[in-house]
């Protein structure tokens, strides 16, 4: 696998340090609302995205950031952006007498898990979900005219454990294909999957059967079939998140990257061969990774000095081997899938 190229830059999100219409394809995971303090040598840094007062600031933050992310978008582009949603959560609920409170059964968010309250003035219940992904997907719609292609499912089999008792556990997050174009790069043949289940077979009324019906429609006289290079991917992509292991002696911690798969996947599809993949919220430096792995020329910016040398490490020094071992041989499992038949396939002659 031919290898492209790396850049980490230390920037800021709001005003991306390049041309317009420069990059072919961005994938990135913003930092969430309130989850915590990014540092830099054990001190908090100003002007991060996710620190705003309210959830309603924090998204009309992001689509700034947006904004940025479209200038330097090329028209047939693609935007991937990864978003979790969390709960509000106050300090008791409203109206109820304090006597009903210590005898009820009522049940709350447990602080392990939810670390804020949303403020008076937000507007959200307590113990209701803030609807992060959706208010941002639909202002990106509605206020920066943006075509949301797609939503998908990050679902999630190795998700954080909770201690809730009156609602199901959440187990996934929400990734958006957003684009500036109706017609714009894809190669979905690249990250098709193998089938599962044999074609399905083609079938007829009784009164086609009895020869009393004209409609061609419903006079199909063969199978189905599959299409050979693998079926479409679906808006469900189970992926298990992964441990990041990190040189001691570069001194920096790290909780929230996301798997290489998920780049990976989405630039094979979403990004020509030798273009130029963007992380305007780079963290640790996987997209800019995957993206030099496989041919094309990644670029992470980041507010933070340690997680840009942390990023650098990772996609140009002594981590990226690490990194580029694991995306060829998620790559060559994928593709040695796709071209061995399944069961089902052998069943049934090809078209």
């Amino acid at each position: 696998m031919m290898t492209g190229s790396a850049k980490i830059i230390r920037g800021n999100a709001l005003e991306l340090p390049m041309p317009d219409l420069s990059v072919d394809l961005i994938v990135t995971s913003p930092p969430y609302f309130a989850l915590r303090s990014y540092q830099d040598d054990g001190e908090h840094y100003d002007g991060q995205i996710g620190g705003e007062a309210t959830p309603h600031d924090f998204v009309a933050a992001l689509l700034k950031a947006t904004e940025e992310m479209i200038r330097v978008l090329k028209p047939e582009g693609s935007i991937w952006v990864n978003l979790g949603d969390k709960f509000s959560r106050g300090s008791r609920p409203r109206n109820m007498p304090d006597q009903f409170r210590k005898t009820s059964n009522i049940t709350f968010e447990d602080e392990r898990y939810v670390k804020d309250t949303a403020p008076e003035n937000s507007g959200i219940p307590g113990k209701s979900l803030m609807g992060i992904p959706w208010r941002y997907a639909i202002k990106c719609v509605d206020e920066l005219g943006l075509i949301l292609r797609s939503e998908v499912i990050w679902a999630k089999p190795n998700g954080m454990p909770e201690s809730v008792t009156d609602r199901v556990r959440r187990s996934h997050e929400q990734w958006f294909h957003f684009t500036k174009e109706p017609r714009y790069f894809c190669d979905i043949n690249k990250i098709r999957q193998p089938y599962t289940s044999p074609p399905a077979k083609a079938q007829k009324s009784k009164f086609t059967e009895s020869g009393q019906s004209k409609n061609p429609a419903l006079a199909l006289q063969h199978n189905l079939q599959h299409n050979p290079l693998g079926k479409l991917p679906g808006s469900v992509w189970t992926i298990a998140t992964e441990p990041l292991k990190i040189d001691p002696e570069l001194g920096i911690d790290h909780f929230a990257a996301f798997p290489t798969e998920w780049p990976r996947r989405i630039i094979l599809g979403f990004c020509p061969e030798n273009g130029t993949v963007l992380d305007p919220f780079s963290g640790t430096g996987t997209t800019a990774g995957v993206a030099k792995a496989l041919g094309r020329n990644g670029i992470g910016v980041d507010m933070s000095a340690d997680y840009c040398r942390l990023a650098e490490w990772r996609t140009n020094g002594e981590g990226f081997q690490k990194l580029f071992d694991k995306v060829t041989r998620q790559t060559s499992n994928r593709k040695h899938q796709s071209e061995k038949p399944s069961q089902s396939q052998l069943t049934f002659p090809p078209p």
